[in-house]
């Protein structure tokens, strides 16, 4: 018996769940959860684009600056299994928190060093490897606490609205960082972005313990190498998180590299700066009109809507390649961001799912690790540009990315199958 059979279990006849998005708003703590959630991506993109401006005033160098971003990404790469142990050993909530209490005065401190004058480009190395470090805390830590808040009949909402305010954050925080740099100065920046997580901390704090968490017996300690074996037992035997992980490195490899890429794209339709960057904010608005679509709907077959996403938005990347004009290239980018929408919203969901209780930070880790593989793809991305030209890498790209997601999900049809029905409990007295 597969992981997957065992964690299935029938749902009952009588059963009418109501999946209404007013009666996840009613479960307890999971508004201020949600907020918190979505003003912490706000300070991670925020201070994406504050650095990023500030080395750009700074040094001017675009591979400096594709270097201090692929920093966000490498806790990912390199400690996504470590947190995912983590995470299961600790209070989640409390963990979150703690993370964001000790991000609050890295941020006060670039704030200081920018205003005094004082500020090096060396700074801004272990600055934005501080952030990445929070993207993989919300990860492992703050998307299974979510899970655990609203149980598994709101799951697949709940994750929909995260990734859905991922996106949103994304354009937000970079107009937020952008107009406080312009009006008030650029420390100003990473100040807004350090009270930003001061109040994500406060509204961490009215956060009940989750209902749905799995009792957590202190004594039962064992040793990172031995839960490195049960993940990989726990990949082996479970076909949706072996597929749901496939899935995952193709699109970080073959996909998401193409951001950088997008002002060569608009320079060649002769697009000024305010038409360069719509067609960047357009895989956002596609984003987030498709995740607030699927958050009003109950999605049981979520392997299914992840894979279709995942096609879709490498369709739409090969469009953008092949588009003759501005208005084709923003369609398509838009299109593709509706399909980033289905493949965000269902992976984390999907390696919950497939993995025990008492794994579901270890499952979040490996996933963690699979989304670091970004990097690798920007570097493979960039330099088949600089050898076949912009539109050729990215076409090629994306059929490249087309077939290994076919061929995992042909492979691995099992990603396909109903969502299993978890079957969690309230943890006693909640």
């Amino acid at each position: 018996m597969t992981t997957d059979e065992a964690r299935s279990t029938p749902r009952p006849a009588d059963a009418v769940p109501s999946y209404s998005l007013r009666a996840l708003f009613r479960v307890p703590g999971y508004r201020y959860l949600c907020v918190s959630s979505f003003v912490w991506h706000t300070t991670r993109w925020g201070g994406l684009f504050t650095t990023s401006y500030l080395l750009a005033q700074l040094s001017g160098s675009p591979i400096l600056n594709q270097v201090v971003g692929a920093l966000v990404f490498l806790p990912m790469l390199v400690g996504g299994f470590v947190a995912g142990v983590i995470s299961d050993r600790l209070d989640r909530r409390k963990l979150v928190r703690r993370v964001q209490l000790a991000l609050i005065p890295i941020q006060f401190a670039m704030f200081g060093l920018v205003q005094s004058g004082r500020v090096e480009i060396w700074m801004t190395l272990p600055f934005m490897f501080a952030l990445g470090i929070g993207g993989l805390v919300n990860m492992t830590a703050q998307r299974p606490l979510i899970y655990e808040t609203v149980g598994p009949r709101f799951a697949g909402q709940a994750m929909t609205i995260e990734s859905t305010a991922q996106a949103g954050s994304a354009m937000f925080g970079t107009l937020a960082g952008g107009a406080l740099i312009e009006h008030v100065g650029m420390g100003a920046g990473f100040a807004g972005m350090g009270i930003l997580l001061c109040i994500s901390a406060a509204l961490l704090r009215l956060v009940p313990s989750p209902r749905y968490a799995t009792p957590r017996d202190p004594e039962a300690r064992v040793s990172i190498a031995a839960q490195a074996v049960a993940s990989v037992r726990l990949a082996r035997r479970s076909r949706r998180l072996m597929a749901t992980l496939g899935v995952t490195v193709a699109m970080n490899l073959f996909m998401f590299g193409y951001i950088p890429l997008v002002p060569l794209v608009a320079d060649e339709f002769s697009a000024d700066a305010v038409l360069a960057g719509a067609l960047g904010a357009a895989a956002g608005g596609g984003q987030i009109l498709c995740g607030v679509v699927l958050s009003t709907r109950p999605l049981l077959r979520r392997g299914l809507v992840f894979a279709v996403g995942s096609m879709v938005a490498l369709l739409g990347l090969f469009c953008f390649s092949m588009a003759p004009l501005y208005q084709l290239a923003f369609l398509a980018l838009f299109v593709a961001g509706t399909g980033q929408a289905a493949f965000a919203s269902m992976q984390s969901l999907l390696a919950i799912e497939s993995a025990h209780e008492t794994e579901r930070g270890v499952a979040l880790g490996v996933l963690s690790t699979a989304i670091g593989a970004m990097p690798i793809g920007m570097v493979v991305i960039g330099a088949s540009a600089e050898l076949l030209g912009t539109r050729n890498a990215l076409m090629v790209s994306s059929l490249i990315g087309m077939a290994a997601v076919l061929t995992v999900v042909l492979r691995l049809r099992d990603l396909l199958s109903a969502a299993p029905e978890t079957a969690l409990r309230p943890s006693p007295g909640a």
